[in-house]
């Protein structure tokens, strides 16, 4: 990739509504790079209607901040709906749990109701012996 041309940042005009840096070409259109490829690392401007390409030269601290992404906005409601989510599936998980601590009750429950019966039927046969002797 060879580069036509390099051009300090500031001989070259910002857009602040396009967030969009150009300088002329000599085809007749504009060199272009985006702040946010500056931010990126990116300091290659190409034009759109012709090869050639200049190397712009800049310090990170002199470009302009970024404004806030619209998609970090709409992420936030998601992190919002996530946290619901994730607050419902603990209580749905309490709740289960709940439901199993209480089923193994009605188990143990179930045992103990089968070896008092067991022993009462013990108890029971060992009197029906002895009042038979």
């Amino acid at each position: 990739m060879s580069i036509y041309e390099e051009i300090e940042i500031e001989d070259m005009t910002f857009d602040p509504d396009e967030l969009i840096y150009t300088y002329p070409c000599p085809c007749g259109d504009k060199f272009r790079i985006t702040l946010e490829e500056l931010w990126d690392g990116e300091d290659i401007a190409k034009c759109p209607s012709c090869t050639l390409r200049i190397a712009v030269i800049f310090d990170e601290e002199d470009l302009p901040e970024l404004p806030p992404d619209e998609d970090e906005e709409e992420e936030e409601e998601p992190a919002e709906e996530l946290q619901t989510k994730m607050q419902t599936l603990k209580e749905s998980n309490r709740i289960k749990q709940a439901t199993i601590q209480v089923a193994a009750l009605f188990v143990q429950l179930e045992l103990l109701q089968t070896m008092l019966f067991q022993h009462l039927v013990e108890r029971w046969t060992t009197n029906c012996r002895g009042t038979r002797q």
